[in-house]
C-alpha cells in the first residue's frame, strides 16, 4: 500500500521564517499541511500585516503548543524594529522553557519580558535593533531550536551541539540564498511521521511504500530506517522514495540500545515497538522528552497522550485505544484516513 506523508515541517518552517525575514512572499500553506506550519504561516502573516499597516496596536500571537513557532517567532520579533509583540500558547506552552533564547538574545540587545514564570513563556518582546555581529554562546541547549532561531536571523552562535536540526538549518539557509523561490523543490517528506509506519510493519507486517524519503535527506530522523532495521523491517531504497516490509532474515534482538539526543521525535514509536514486542530499550539522550508537548517518557510508561500528536499516533499503532486523535493534525494531518484505510475501515 502507497502511503503519502506530510511535509518535513522543520525544513518548511525554516523556509517561511526565511521568507519573512527578507521580506519574500510567504510559501502557500493549506489544510493538508501540518497545523503547526499552519501555525506559523498565520503567524507572521499578522505581524507583516502590522508592519505594513504601521498600527501602534500590539499584535497578540497565539502558537497554541508549537514550540517551533514560540522560538522561532521569539527571535525573529525581536528585531522587528518599532514593533512589540505578545506571544503566547496553551497552558502546556507555559511549561516550555525558553531561558536560554531569551537570554541569547538579550546579550545582543534585545528587549523580552517574562508576563508569566521567569523563563517561561508568555513573553512580551519590544522590537529593536541587535548587534547581530556580537558573537553568543549556549551550550547543552535544551531545544536546539535554540540555536536554529538565532541563526536564521543572521546571529553569530557558538554551541556545542551537533544536533542534524542545527545542520538543516544551515543546509536551507545555503539554499535559500541560493534559490528563494525553490521551496516547492526543497521541502522534503517527512522522516518522522515515517516511523509510525515501520512501527506499523514491525508489529502488523504488511508492505508499504512510502514516496518522498530519500537516504541523502537533510532530517536526522533518517536514521529510523537503521533502528527498525534491528527490529525485524527493512527498507528499500527507490528513485521515488522507500518500500519497507518485514526482514525475513532478521531476527529481533532481547535488547535494543540507541542514543535519542539527535532523534527525540522517534522515541514514541520506538519505544512502544520494542514493548508491544518484548524487546528491553535501553535509551539514552531523553533529556529533552519531557519538555516536548508532553512528558514523552512518562506519557508513554502510562500509555496516555496528553494532547501530543506523536503519543497519539504511536499508540493507535501499538494497539492502545486513543481518545484524543485531534492533536495529530499538528504533524500528520492524513494520519487518521490513511490509518483506517490500512486497516480496512471505510467511513
Amino acid at each position: 500500500m502507497q502511503i503519502e506523508l506530510p511535509i518535513s515541517k522543520s525544513i518548511a518552517n525554516r523556509w517561511l521564517m526565511l521568507q519573512a525575514i527578507h521580506g519574500d512572499e510567504l510559501m502557500p500553506v493549506s489544510d493538508s499541511m501540518p497545523d503547526d506550519v499552519q501555525i506559523l504561516h498565520n503567524a507572521l502573516t499578522i505581524l507583516r500585516t502590522f508592519k505594513t499597516s504601521k498600527t501602534l496596536s500590539t499584535p497578540h500571537i497565539d502558537v497554541g503548543n508549537c514550540g517551533t513557532a514560540m522560538r522561532f517567532l521569539t527571535a525573529y520579533c525581536a528585531q522587528l524594529e518599532g514593533q512589540t509583540t505578545i506571544l503566547d500558547g496553551i497552558e502546556r506552552m507555559h511549561h516550555r522553557p525558553i531561558g536560554q533564547l531569551v537570554d541569547a538574545l538579550r546579550e545582543i540587545g534585545a528587549d523580552i519580558e517574562y508576563l508569566g514564570e521567569e523563563g517561561f513563556p508568555p513573553l512580551r518582546i519590544k522590537g529593536c535593533i541587535l548587534d547581530k555581529h556580537r558573537m553568543v554562546t549556549i551550550n547543552n541547549p535544551q531545544s536546539t531550536q535554540y540555536i536554529s532561531a538565532l541563526l536564521l536571523i543572521g546571529a553569530n552562535v557558538i554551541t556545542n551541539s551537533t544536533s542534524p536540526y542545527i545542520y538543516i538549518t544551515q543546509e536551507v539557509i545555503k539554499q535559500y540564498h541560493l534559490s528563494p523561490f525553490s521551496y516547492h523543490l526543497s521541502v522534503e517528506k517527512d522522516w518522522s511521521s515515517a516511523a509510525f509506519w515501520y512501527e506499523y510493519v514491525a508489529l502488523h507486517g504488511g508492505e508499504i511504500t512510502l514516496p518522498g524519503l530519500s537516504r541523502d535527506s537533510l532530517q536526522g530522523d533518517k536514521v529510523v530506517a537503521d533502528i527498525f532495521a534491528n527490529l525485524g523491517v527493512q527498507t528499500h531504497y527507490t528513485t521515488d522514495g522507500i518500500v519497507i516490509s518485514p526482514s525475513p532474515l532478521h531476527p529481533t534482538p532481547y535488547t535494543l540500545y540507541h542514543d535519542f539526543l539527535a532523534c527525540p521525535d522517534l522515541y514514541p514509536a520506538v519505544a512502544l515497538t520494542c514493548e508491544r514486542l518484548g524487546i528491553e530499550l535501553h535509551a539514552t539522550g531523553v533529556e529533552s522528552l519531557p519538555l516536548k508537548e508532553s512528558d514523552r517518557l512518562r506519557a508513554v510508561r502510562e500509555h496516555r497522550t496528553d494532547a501530543d500528536h506523536r503519543m497519539a499516533m504511536a499508540l493507535l499503532v501499538a494497539g492502545y485505544e486513543v481518545d484524543d486523535t485531534a492533536c495529530i493534525s499538528k504533524s500528520y494531518p492524513q494520519f487518521i484516513e490513511q490509518w483506517k484505510s490500512v486497516n480496512g475501515f471505510n467511513e
